[in-house]
């Protein structure tokens, strides 16, 4: 079983990136909406808490309890937030693939299921949180 050990400062950078891209891709996908934007927020960090807390993946386990402390300015809101989030989980997905092939599906599942808990949190997951979605589905293969 893999551990944030395993992985250089880059590779960890990636995958916790991955994880909060994916999460504020689908948070912003309608709009700012200060409220929603919030409740959505709120909701994939008490995602990620309860993951950190109750993963059956070790891996997992750290990388939920990192992945809010991990933000930088290249994902934010705007035209390069869709090419950046898809190619941050791309690349998380191929860093797995290669360094812990064993964790990859716990992995997508903590993609996707942070994004859910986003989508979910306000009024239900709408079609473009739907489509967001999916391309992040699509980026992780």
């Amino acid at each position: 079983m893999a551990t944030k050990a395993d992985f250089t400062i880059e590779q960890w950078e990636t995958l916790a990136f991955a994880v909060t891209d994916s999460m504020m891709f689908v948070t912003v996908s309608n709009g700012p909406h200060f409220w929603e934007s919030m409740s959505e927020t709120t909701a994939a960090a008490r995602y990620l808490v309860d993951q950190a807390k109750t993963s059956a993946s070790t891996l997992v386990r750290d990388i939920a309890m990192d992945a809010g402390h991990h933000r930088d300015k290249a994902a934010k809101a705007g035209g390069e937030m869709e090419s950046v989030t898809l190619d941050r989980v791309t690349a998380a997905t191929a860093i797995l693939s290669e360094v812990a092939p064993d964790e990859l599906d716990a992995f997508k599942a903590l993609v996707l299921g942070v994004a859910d808990a986003a989508a979910e949190a306000k009024n239900g997951v709408d079609p473009v949180e739907r489509a967001t979605i999916e391309k992040v589905r699509s980026a992780l293969g």
